[in-house]
């Protein structure tokens, strides 16, 4: 499928290089950049990435009355709070977030709502998945599988490690997703559909947690590399060079120290 050209937007933008990350250019400010020159259908593919970051925000929201707010979100507790009160608008009107989202909402202000706030994380997830599904090019929706297939793989490894439910765990709907669930505490066999199987398990057994995760991000941005080798000055391009750029931004804030910490109260929350 043909794509709008950026040539004058993208030549402008400095080199990103996972080996060398350095300080560069900020995420709201390419955000703010991009809403400025791209074509508002391209914009929307942008706005897609950055759910990931409203998904936090609306759990928060949810739980707390307010938004512990994610520096690259598209809404606030505002435009949150606002969509709740139109949940309860007996004229029909617009929603002002994804479905996925809205039905959420809904089922928290439920008077007859069950459901478990612990939930929330993977209903998200969930929602989000079918939506990039639906909506996203089709460079953004295999960088998005790949993401969830590795993350599912990492989460049945790690939930046979504790002795936990792992279809429980699996998120999305693919064939490795099937796979997964249906292991019932078999071993797993590698997948040669499942782009980087065997390096992902290889790196699982990594006793930090810190260089683990900085492994998988080096195979994201591979992942990114190879998708976009021929689309050079395409949106798709601008859409790996934003996830670039969160990977980046990910990196300034994860010490060595913090990752071990954070692999600690993980195992705690299990």
């Amino acid at each position: 499928m043909l794509q709008r050209r950026y040539h004058y937007l993208v030549a402008g933008l400095p080199d990103l290089s996972f080996e060398e990350q350095k300080k560069t250019i900020s995420i709201l400010d390419f955000c703010e950049q991009l809403e400025g020159h791209l074509h508002p259908a391209d914009y929307e593919q942008i706005k897609l990435i950055l759910l990931i970051y409203d998904n936090k925000n609306l759990i928060s929201f949810l739980k707390h009355g307010e938004t512990e707010y994610q520096f690259a979100g598209n809404y606030n507790a505002e435009i949150f709070m606002d969509q709740v009160e139109r949940l309860s608008s007996i004229i029909p009107v617009i929603d002002l977030l994804p479905g996925y989202m809205v039905e959420l909402t809904r089922t928290h202000y439920s008077n007859e709502s069950s459901a478990d706030p612990g939930n929330y994380e993977k209903i998200l997830a969930e929602g989000y998945y079918h939506y990039v599904m639906k909506t996203g090019t089709p460079f953004l929706k295999r960088v998005t599988e790949f993401d969830y297939n590795m993350k599912n793989l990492l989460a049945t490894l790690q939930t046979g490690k504790y002795n936990l439910f792992q279809k429980e765990e699996i998120v999305g709907e693919n064939s490795l997703a099937d796979y997964l669930k249906g292991l019932g505490g078999k071993n797993i066999v590698p997948d040669s559909e499942f782009e980087f199987f065997n390096e992902i398990m290889g790196y699982a057994g990594n006793r930090s947690f810190t260089e683990a995760e900085r492994k998988y991000d080096m195979l994201r941005w591979k992942m990114i590399d190879d998708a976009l080798f021929f689309n050079y000055f395409s949106n798709d391009w601008l859409l790996g060079y934003l996830l670039k750029l969160l990977i980046i931004k990910r990196w300034e804030v994860l010490s060595h120290d913090s990752g071990e910490q954070k692999l600690k109260q993980m195992i705690a929350d299990i």
